[in-house]
This record gives C-alpha cells, structure tokens and sequence, in this order.
C-alpha cells in the first residue's frame, strides 16, 4: 500500500481496536505484527469487564474503565452487523466474595463509596447471595455484587476489531516483526522491520509486553512481561452462569468450561505454567465453586501481560517526537479497555478532545 497514515505496531486486542477507530475516521492504517502467539495476552485472557476489581475511590482510572466496559453495549451489536462476529458479551454482574471478617468489612467499605460515587453496587447478605448465586461457597460470608459488570469472548473480540478494521480499509501485515522506529529530527518517518524500511506520517506503539524492546526509541518503554497462568475445568451440569471472585482468584463460565486464574508474576517473558500455580488455581475455584471440586484440569495456560511501574497505561503522543504515539502498557485491563484506547487514540490523533482527563495516561508521565 502506499506510505499509511498511520502504522501501528502490534496487531493484538489493543492494536486491532485502534486500527478499526482510526479507519473509521478514514485515516489509512497498516498494522504490522509478527504473529506472535505463544505469551500473547488476549489469547490468555478471561474477557472479564471489571473495572470494580482492583480500583479504589481515588484510582483515576476507574472513571476510564467505567467508559470502557460500558462502551461494549453499544460496540457489541455494531460489530455483529459489520462482521457476523458474536462477542458474546455478558452484562449481569460479578461477585465478589467475602470468606472472613476482613473481607466483610472491606467490600462493605468498597460499597458504601462506589454507591456514594453513583455507582451500581450492592452488599448480599448470605440468604441474598445464596438466592443471586446459588452455586458459590456456602463458606462464603456474602459478597459485592458489581450488577453492571461481565464479560466477552476476548479471540472474538480480537477477530472482530481486525475484520470491522479492514472492512473500513486498515490493512494487516503478519509475519513481520518490527524492530526499529525511525526517526528524523525529532519527527516519526517509519519504522524498520528485519527485511525492510516502511514509511508512515505516525507510528503507533501498541506491542504489548514486548513494545519496550523496540529500538530507536526516544527513551526506554518502561513496559515488561507480567505473567498470567489460567486453567479450564468442564462447566459443572446444572451450575448457573455466573463470575465470582475469592481467595485472591476469579473463576466463570465460556462456553461448556469454567475458566480460573490468574497469577501476577515479574518472571520475564516466560509464557510456561507451573505445577504449583495451577494446582493453587485449581484449589481456589474449587473454594469459590464446590462443583468444581475434584474435576480435572482440561487445560492449562499462560500470557505476558504488558505492565507499567504505576499499573496504568501510556496513552496518546510523545511529548517530545512528533508523530510517535503510544497505546500499551494496560496490564489485565486490556480487554475492558481495548474499545475505548481506541476511540481515544482516534480522537486525540483528529485533533479532538476527549471527555477522560488523561494526565494519569501520559506518554511522558515518568520523563517529564
């Protein structure tokens, strides 16, 4: 194709929604992946939208997270007609359960400032939890249910933003993987691939774990592999559909599997699963669902999840380098802020504003 607009580095979750919000403002988009597999955080991602999870009164993030998962309402049904792509988006809530005092007293907490805050969250008791949800723990102590939250199909989502991208004319290179930004006087000319040069008006950084590899950088990418270990059980016959978290893990239902997980480990880029982690998994949803309990693992997995020394991700444009742009760095919330880093990436990229103050996000947060 001729010189794009705009190249992106990075064809995964959050490389694939930028393309298809940039395409749809008729930018022309080339994105450019070296079809890694093994390690690739979408591939290993549950699809939970659950801004509730880690977030605090103050987390500046939250109100971001919020937009995101809630952007899927609409998203949702948009990309089923431009592709025939089902996400399989879930709205009705997930628990979050108390086993001790401790918790108890945490997640009521948690409610009285979420409510306060003019959010959708409730405290069940144990009678209310047992009817809401009637195959979690009777150890459990109650639960936040956080009603707006749920989840999708991450694989199908990932197709569905490259097929909605190139429906709208974005174009997908694979098997190259990208090693070099280019730059000239301060300004973005391309990048430099292991067999060529490719010339771009802006490149986009959007790589995941592996972005701060990149060279030719203005400054080191302080992004690096934080390691996710997951398991599948057969979804017990007569269980409800329903998404609890407990005991440091979460556990739900896609398709005919219970999927569990996830681990948080600084090991470098080591997609591999461990005995001990699994079995930890295993043992912790099988708290959370006693039907699970003695069921053998299906299946086990691992993903590199790009994070940042303050958890957040780096949105928007170099402040020094004009036409270098970054989208990564979003940990385990890529999922539930893939849509929306898109639609932000596509706006501030048109010269628009955006309603989220972004001062949390900068590119140059560290730097400057």
């Amino acid at each position: 194709m001729a010189q794009p607009d705009v190249l992106i580095v990075g064809g995964g979750i959050i490389g694939s929604a930028c393309a298809r919000a940039l395409a749809l403002q008729g930018v022309s988009v080339q994105v450019v992946d070296d079809g890694r597999e093994p390690g690739a955080a979408t591939a290993a991602s549950a699809g939970m939208l659950t801004p509730f999870a880690d977030a605090h009164h103050d987390d500046p993030m939250l109100a971001l997270g919020i937009r995101g998962r809630d952007r899927y309402r609409d998203l949702a049904p948009e990309l089923k007609a431009e592709t025939g792509i089902d996400i399989q988006l879930w709205t009705g809530g997930i628990f979050h359960l108390a086993f001790t005092q401790t918790d108890v007293e945490r997640l009521k907490d948690d409610v009285a400032w979420q409510r306060q805050s003019g959010y959708t969250s409730d405290w069940l008791a144990v009678e209310e939890l047992r009817q809401a949800a009637p195959g979690v723990s009777p150890d459990a102590w109650g639960a936040l249910l956080a009603g707006e939250d749920g989840s999708l199909d991450p694989k199908a989502l990932h197709d569905a933003f490259r097929a909605s991208a190139e429906k709208h004319g974005a174009s997908f290179v694979r098997g190259q993987k990208v090693e070099r930004v280019r730059i000239e006087d301060n300004r973005v000319v391309g990048v430099r691939t292991a067999t060529e040069s490719i010339s771009a008006g802006a490149v986009l950084i959007a790589g995941g774990s592996w972005s701060g590899r990149l060279r030719g950088l203005p400054r080191p990418l302080s992004v690096e592999p934080i390691r996710g270990q997951m398991v599948a059980f057969d979804w017990p016959a007569g269980l409800p559909h329903c998404i609890a978290f407990g005991h440091g893990i979460y556990a739900l239902r896609r398709g005919n599997e219970a999927l569990a997980g996830s681990t948080m480990e600084h090991v470098g880029f080591e997609p591999t699963v461990t005995d001990t982690a699994i079995q930890h998994i295993a043992q912790a949803a099988a708290r959370i669902f006693p039907a699970l309990a003695g069921k053998p693992v299906r299946r086990s997995w691992a993903g590199l999840r790009p994070g940042t020394p303050d958890g957040r991700p780096f949105l928007g444009q170099d402040p020094v380098v004009t036409g270098l742009w970054y989208a990564v760095g979003h940990g385990r919330n890529g999922i539930g802020l893939a849509a929306v880093t898109g639609d932000i990436i596509a706006d501030l990229y048109a010269g628009h504003s955006v309603e989220h103050d972004l001062a949390s996000t900068s590119p140059g947060r560290f730097w400057t």
